[in-house]
């Protein structure tokens, strides 16, 4: 494989793009609530140029900080990326998504965050099987209870 002495720049063009992209979700935010007669006229318009601004600024701190560590990493690390956590993920969702019909969603969910977190490199058990439980026992509950969806269950 090639070693590539390709100079990683920073971003300038992506996060100029973004933060003008975001002020103008801005400038259109505050021109539709000043121009409002009402909550109803601001009420889809002013959270949803909150969430693209949002977006927009997590667009950015990920450029920057993507620029930091291919500046910083080392040449070794370069030279040997690894396709196999990329391809463990894959065929895991793959397993949850057959499985969840047989061991339902509450258990499936379960399974398939402590296997993924695992994979990502947790190796504490009590953080594994806690994130685990909470979020896959929220997920069901807000499904089954807030949004009334029939969920195939084994153990909620």
């Amino acid at each position: 494989m090639a070693t590539s002495t390709r100079r990683h720049g920073f971003p300038l063009g992506s996060v100029l793009f973004s933060l003008s992209l975001a002020a103008v979700f801005g400038y259109y935010a505050h021109g539709v609530h000043a121009a409002a007669r009402g909550v109803t006229d601001w009420l889809l318009i002013v959270p949803a140029a909150g969430i693209g601004i949002t977006a927009l600024l997590t667009i950015v701190g990920t450029k920057v900080i993507d620029w930091y560590r291919q500046r910083h990493v080392s040449a070794a690390a370069e030279d040997d990326p690894s396709a196999l956590p990329a391809l463990l993920f894959m065929g895991l969702l793959a397993v949850y998504v057959a499985a969840i019909p047989i061991i339902g969603f509450d258990l499936g969910s379960l399974l398939f965050l402590c296997l993924a977190l695992y994979l990502q490199g947790e190796r504490r058990w009590w953080v594994i099987i806690g994130f685990g439980v909470v979020v896959s026992a929220t997920i069901v509950l807000l499904f089954i209870e807030l949004l009334g969806i029939r969920l195939p269950t084994l153990l909620l």
